[in-house]
């Protein structure tokens, strides 16, 4: 009898250590898991987003510049004046803004596929861990739309001085992929494109109104 409740205690301890150890386990696996989700994904994303835009920046300013440095008339014939009025010419603005949007798209649709290793330890927020750890395959596509617009902004100066500027405002919707999730970030950008300054004459009397 002895024998038998030796066996059975042995056996009740181990049925209780497996049990603990499952416990342990799912418990771990329930932390590890909500510790991935709120932090290393959320940082992942952060340092996504961060090449994503940086490539994003990169390829609208080269698309303008190329698009500049191919064809310099774009705009030289912007602004038009017609007795003594400057307005922004239509069919002119109209052209060039094609033209850039079109050079952006293609800058964007070029872009390649940005993969690199970023060490464990950088991604849990923990100065002591960074650089440190094996490496997680960071794979990012960003791919996106163009929107473009050229605006006529004015500044006055001084008495009858005022600058006429056109300005392009491109934005540029990035549809990022990451590790089959996606996620989107815009960027919006402005360029100046031309400058008329207007000079009238100076009037020889002032008035202010008097209260």
């Amino acid at each position: 009898m002895r024998r038998c409740s030796i066996k059975a205690r042995q056996r009740a301890q181990l049925r209780g250590f497996l049990w603990l150890l499952t416990a342990a386990l799912l418990a771990g696996g329930l932390w590890l898991n909500r510790y991935v989700n709120t932090v290393i994904k959320p940082t992942l994303h952060e340092l996504a987003e961060y090449e994503a835009r940086a490539a994003t920046v990169q390829a609208v300013n080269r698309a303008v510049a190329a698009a500049l440095a191919a064809d310099a008339s774009l705009t030289n014939a912007l602004f038009v004046q017609s007795g003594g009025i400057v307005s922004l010419d239509a069919a002119a603005a109209g052209a060039a803004q094609t033209q850039f949007v079109s050079a952006v798209q293609t800058e964007m649709d070029a872009l390649p596929e940005i993969c690199y290793a970023v060490p464990f330890g950088s991604l849990t927020n923990n100065s002591l861990l960074s650089g440190l750890g094996p490496g997680w395959l960071l794979s990012i596509r960003p791919k996106g739309y163009v929107q473009g617009e050229i605006r006529e902004t004015t500044q006055s100066l001084s008495i009858n001085t005022t600058r006429y500027n056109a300005v392009l405002q491109l934005s540029v919707t990035v549809n990022m992929i990451l590790d089959g999730s996606t996620a989107t970030l815009t960027v919006a950008a402005d360029y100046p494109l031309a400058s008329l300054l207007v000079c009238g004459d100076i009037p020889n009397a002032y008035a202010s109104d008097l209260d």
